[in-house]
């Protein structure tokens, strides 16, 4: 609950691969779903329909990349935006460049443990400064 409280920065899902991350961004997103937040996910492919919320699914034949579509999306200033995974470089800077523009950024990222998010993302180009000031939560989990 506190994550969602904050109006901007970056809150990340960590886990392995199948250990619920998804889930959990549909749950939250469901959670702030209102009429008066305009949120926007771009996601690979589309897993959950959700009604009121802007859902962008990746389209590699028409060049929708999440860095491509990225760039579009903050073009339409969503209030909340939700990528599906953050895998490279340029999907990294954008979204913590939305975080500290005013847009709450969700993602998720496939380490095993939450330190390993700020490594994973170093590798990604973002200079340790920016993770700290886009970063407002992590949410680290693993199904048993």
């Amino acid at each position: 609950k506190k994550i969602m409280s904050f109006k901007n920065g970056l809150a990340i899902i960590n886990g392995p691969t199948g250990s619920g991350k998804s889930s959990t961004l549909y749950c939250i997103l469901q959670e702030i779903n209102k009429k008066d937040i305009n949120i926007t996910t771009l996601e690979d492919p589309v897993e959950v329909i959700i009604r009121g919320i802007n859902q962008v699914s990746l389209n590699r034949k028409a060049n929708i990349t999440f860095s491509t579509g990225l760039r579009s999306i903050l073009r339409q200033d969503p209030d909340v935006l939700m990528i599906g995974e953050i895998r490279d470089e340029e999907t990294a800077a954008m979204a913590v460049t939305a975080s500290l523009t005013g847009h709450k950024v969700y993602s998720t990222i496939h380490t095993k443990t939450p330190q390993e998010v700020y490594l994973r993302l170093e590798d990604m180009g973002v200079k340790p400064y920016l993770i700290k000031d886009s970063l407002v939560g992590i949410i680290s989990q693993r199904l048993i």
